[in-house]
């Protein structure tokens, strides 16, 4: 694989295949990575229709599970010591299962909430930065939502509470990532941490 690769975590479908998608048309190298790779028939079908089995791979990795990301990072060192260099990182994987009310929310829906869109990003992000400690960082992107701003609550969204408490307290924890690295990091080590709010699309 020549070049820095985008690494896509979460990127069977909606947003994150459409990134690969993109990333594909316009010749870039792609580490996608996906909760099961067994279950994303329509990213073998884009790899496939893009002629780009050479500049896609496709990796595990379950955002909600230690074991996974563990396994997952396993992966990405072997790739690194193969003088692959990572590019830019997109933390994509999250759920929604609607409604989540604070009201009537169930511990183990809100668990999934906050382990998949919180803790297993930050997770993944905190241990794809430790990989290459010699080289130039990856610049790391969350993929967050304004569902999730605390200086600007929106009052209308109904059943959204658990969703939003996972992208508040992912924001909070980016804030505190990119000061600790600012903190501790050289120049030639400077990191780029991302929040974006994609918008509303349809997945």
């Amino acid at each position: 694989m020549d070049g820095k690769p985008w690494v896509i975590i979460g990127a069977s479908r909606g947003i994150g295949l459409e990134f690969v998608k993109q990333l594909l048309e316009s010749g870039q190298p792609v580490i996608a990575a996906v909760r099961n790779v067994s279950a994303a028939p329509k990213l073998f079908d884009l790899i496939a229709s893009q002629g780009a089995q050479d500049r896609c791979i496709v990796e595990q990795c379950d955002v909600s599970s230690d074991e996974s990301i563990t396994d997952f990072i396993h992966k990405m060192q072997q790739h690194v010591n193969k003088g692959i260099q990572l590019g830019n990182v997109v933390l994509n994987a999250g759920v929604l299962k609607y409604p989540n009310r604070a009201t009537e929310i169930s511990f183990a829906d809100f668990a999934l909430h906050l382990h998949t869109n919180t803790i297993g990003p930050i997770i993944c992000a905190q241990k794809l930065l430790d990989l290459s400690p010699d080289s130039p960082p990856p610049k790391m992107v969350f993929i967050s939502s304004d569902s999730g701003s605390t200086a600007r609550f929106l009052e209308f969204e109904d059943g959204f509470g658990a969703y939003a408490a996972s992208k508040s307290a992912l924001n909070q924890m980016l804030r505190h990532m990119a000061a600790e690295l600012r903190r501790c990091q050289q120049k030639k080590r400077e990191t780029v941490i991302l929040a974006l709010h994609p918008g509303e699309v349809e997945t």
